[in-house]
């Protein structure tokens, strides 16, 4: 019998982007080594100008990739790319999956994975999803966390916050206007209402929240970003989740717990209203670089994935992690060259 491959899973400093990679590893069911990766100024070179190399990454993480390179890495975010294709130049038997996009040409991978809102260009080598990947396997959660909040009354209504991204933005007059409907309805049908950030979150929008919270006599928490209670105990005991759109990894935790979720429209940003309005008229139905979220929310539109602030909706989600790890496992099973044939095509 033979051994497992080795499986490295490439982690970085985006907690969304790392679930996603602990998902696939996790759906594998192959034993996996965390690699956390720190990386240096060097990461603000594009990869197609750094190539591969591991200079980007700091001295003291370094030492994690210098080991026999493994059978398969999992990857996301752009940061992650001189790693892996130098750990590819090391080792002809490494097989490399990146989720999400590159920014770089899928031949330099065996298989990448990006949802709807990236404009990765058509390949054999390119699979394809709805929806981001998020981890299965319950966290550890203290269990403090959950009994302090399950002290809250239920149903306990969750504001997932993000924040403002290269072409849209969240007014905080709109976010508040969303958290008084949670307040409001809170009033009306009994519960609790609570938010929490993300690292993207403006200190303008949770000092408006806070703000908001503070006015009411609704029973309310404003957890922080880190620490306690974290954020997989807010997701487990929350009765219903309410999400900005801006963040595709929140929407794909709360949609994957099968609890009603509704999506909190936001704004564009000046540039924003710009290129899209130049980008439609030119190059019309084209996603807009590095990521166009339009694309994501019609590919939820499509599924019948989310609701909305005023009626939320439950959502039974295929298991797109089994679905991309069935295509990881056919990926190792092709000899080399085949594989390298694959990358190929995606020229």
């Amino acid at each position: 019998m033979q051994p497992p491959p080795r499986v490295w899973a490439l982690l970085g400093p985006h907690r969304g982007d790392n679930n996603q990679v602990l998902a696939l590893a996790e759906a594998l069911a192959w034993p996996f080594e965390e690699k956390r990766l720190r990386y240096n100024a060097l990461r603000r070179i594009p990869p197609s100008i750094l190539g591969p190399t591991f200079r980007s990454v700091e001295a003291d993480c370094r030492t994690q990739l210098e080991a026999d390179p493994p059978d398969l890495t999992i990857s996301t975010g752009l940061r992650s790319v001189p790693a892996v294709r130098e750990l590819k130049r090391r080792s002809a038997k490494t097989r490399a999956v990146h989720l999400g996009f590159p920014r770089i040409s899928p031949r330099h991978f065996d298989l990448v994975v990006p949802t709807p809102e990236y404009p990765v260009p058509d390949a054999r080598n390119v699979l394809r999803i709805p929806f981001a990947l998020t981890p299965h396997t319950p966290r550890e959660v203290a269990q403090a966390d959950l009994e302090g909040l399950r002290s809250l009354p239920s149903p306990r209504r969750l504001l997932l916050l993000g924040g403002p991204t290269l072409y849209w933005e969240l007014p905080p007059v709109e976010i508040v206007g969303a958290l008084r409907h949670l307040l409001d309805d809170a009033v009306t049908r009994g519960g609790s209402v609570l938010a929490v950030g993300s690292p993207r979150t403006t200190p303008d929008l949770l000092a408006a929240v806070a703000n908001e919270l503070r006015s009411t006599s609704v029973p309310h928490l404003l957890a922080p970003r880190e620490g306690s209670p974290s954020y997989r105990a807010l997701i487990e005991t929350a009765d219903e989740l309410y999400v900005t759109a801006d963040s595709v990894a929140m929407t794909a935790d709360a949609v994957m717990t099968g609890k009603p979720v509704g999506l909190i429209p936001i704004a564009k940003s000046p540039l924003g209203r710009t290129v899209m309005k130049v980008s439609d008229r030119l190059r019309p139905g084209e996603r807009l670089y590095p990521r166009d979220l339009r694309f994501f929310w019609a590919a939820l539109n499509n599924q019948g994935i989310a609701g909305t602030l005023e009626e939320p909706k439950a959502t039974n989600m295929p298991d797109y992690a089994q679905f991309v790890a069935d295509r990881v496992r056919q990926l190792l099973e092709q000899p080399p060259q085949q594989a390298t044939n694959d990358r190929d095509n995606a020229r």
